[in-house]
C-alpha cells in the first residue's frame, strides 16, 4: 500500500472535519466543496446498483472494504442484518464512527485484511481500487478480499475504469462539469485538488487473472457517477467486477 496514498487520504479526512460528514465525501470531493450535494434519486440509483450486483439480502453480513467516512456503509445498513466497515485512515474511520455510530469499524489495510477467512456473507470494495495503480497490489488484494467471504457470497469491486474506453468517461465528466456550471451557482473551483491518480483497468489481463485463479467472475456495468435527470443510470467507462465464491 503506498504510503503517499495514505497520506493523502489521512489529509482529506481531517480537512472534512464535520461540516461534510452527511454528504458524499469523498466519493466527488470537489461536488462537496463546491455545494452540489447528490439528490437523493442519485444516491438510491447508486445503492440500488450495489445490492443488485452483491444480490444482497437482509438476513446477511457485509464487510464495505475502504469505508472511508461511511457514507455508502449507511445506505447499505437497511439492506443487509450486519455490516462492518473497514479502512486504512484513522481520519476517515472517525468520520465514519459518527455518521454511523452504531456500527463496527477497523483499521487495516487491503491486501493484510485483519478478517477470518469466510467472516461475512459477501464483501464490498467501491471508489477503492481505482486508486491501486499497481497490478500484482491489486491482484493480491482481490484474493485477500475474496478470501473472507463465504461459499455461495459475493465480492463486488466497484468502479473500475476500463483503460479501453477513458475517452469515454472524458467527455462525460466535460458534459457534466458543463451540466453543474449551468445549474448549481459554483464559487471557486476546487474539482481535482489533490487528486489521487486513476488507475486504468486492462480488462484481458484481468480476465487472464481470474481464470488462472480459477475465479467465477461476472463483468457489471456500473453506476453513473454522473448521474441526473435524464442520464443512464450505468455506465460502460467503468465496470463493477463481481467474484463468487
Amino acid at each position: 500500500m503506498s504510503t503517499d496514498l495514505k497520506k493523502l487520504f489521512e489529509s482529506w479526512g481531517h480537512t472534512a472535519k464535520h461540516e461534510y460528514v452527511d454528504q458524499q465525501w469523498l466519493l466527488s470531493k470537489w461536488e462537496v466543496v463546491e455545494g452540489i450535494v447528490w439528490p437523493q434519486k442519485k444516491i438510491n440509483v447508486m445503492t440500488q446498483t450495489i445490492v443488485d450486483g452483491l444480490q444482497l439480502k437482509k438476513t446477511d453480513s457485509l464487510a464495505d472494504i475502504g469505508c472511508g467516512g461511511g457514507w455508502i456503509l449507511k445506505q447499505l445498513k437497511p439492506h443487509a442484518h450486519r455490516v462492518v466497515g473497514l479502512d486504512f485512515s484513522q481520519s476517515m474511520l472517525a468520520k465514519a464512527r459518527q455518521f454511523c455510530p452504531d456500527e463496527n469499524f477497523v483499521c487495516g489495510e487491503i491486501g493484510r485484511l485483519p478478517f477470518a477467512d469466510d467472516a461475512f456473507n459477501h464483501g464490498l470494495s467501491y471508489f477503492v481500487f481505482l486508486n491501486f495503480l499497481n497490478d500484482n497490489f491489486v491482484e493480491s488484494g482481490l484474493l485477500d478480499a475474496l478470501r473472507t467471504v463465504k461459499k455461495g457470497g459475493r465480492l463486488l469491486v466497484g468502479q473500475l475504469p476500463d483503460k479501453n474506453k477513458s475517452g469515454l468517461y472524458d467527455q462525460a465528466k466535460a458534459d457534466y462539469l458543463e451540466y453543474c456550471e449551468k445549474e448549481f451557482k459554483l464559487g471557486e473551483s476546487h474539482r481535482d485538488v489533490c487528486r489521487a491518480p486513476q488507475k486504468l483497468f486492462d480488462v484481458p489481463k484481468l480476465k487472464s487473472f481470474l481464470e488462472k485463479e480459477k475465479i467465477d467472475y461476472e463483468f457489471r456495468r456500473s453506476f453513473n457517477p454522473f448521474f441526473r435527470s435524464g442520464a443512464e443510470p450505468t455506465v460502460e467507462w467503468r465496470f463493477d467486477l463481481v467474484l463468487k465464491k
